[in-house]
């Protein structure tokens, strides 16, 4: 199997199974507190909301293009067409998440979606490594992508 089709099984599989597990309308675990009117027994909006709901299929597509593109800067040849698909679905996995980003990750994770907009803008033929490379590391955009990686939805409000 080639790379690219890997990638997008992998992809497909971690979908599946954040959509499966993060369910609204799966069961809660049996050791869930009963409904009793208090505010922590509901789940907060965020919780629910389509960025949280996706957020750990986006940290995966972002560190895996963030990587195969690293991996150019050390002498592997870009695979132009496989990075600009997974750009692409990363692009629009985050556009569909931009409006219910929580306000304590909202400005990390437009930078890293500029970051990576930008990377694959120069996904080209004859394109240079630097120019692909840069976007995604160095001082400036390093903290955007560590805080959107470490970041947990329901963390912030308790």
């Amino acid at each position: 199997m080639n790379p690219p089709r890997r990638w997008i099984l992998a992809m497909a599989a971690a979908l599946t199974m954040v959509g499966c597990s993060n369910s609204p309308d799966s069961e809660p675990p049996s050791s869930a507190p009963a409904s009793s009117g208090s505010p922590t027994a509901e789940p907060s909006p965020t919780e629910t909301s389509a960025f949280c709901l996706d957020l750990e299929t986006y940290q995966v597509g972002v560190v895996a293009f963030r990587a195969d593109v690293g991996r150019a800067a050390g002498g592997e040849p870009l695979d132009i067409k496989a990075l600009r698909q997974r750009a692409a679905m990363i692009s629009l996995m985050g556009k569909n998440m931009k409006a219910s980003a929580p306000s304590d990750i909202a400005g990390e994770f437009r930078a890293v979606r500029k970051a990576i907009a930008t990377s694959s803008g120069k996904l080209k033929a004859g394109t240079q490594v630097r120019d692909v490379v840069s976007p995604l590391y160095g001082k400036g955009i390093n903290p955007a992508f560590d805080a959107l990686n470490d970041y947990e939805c329901g963390s912030a409000a308790e």
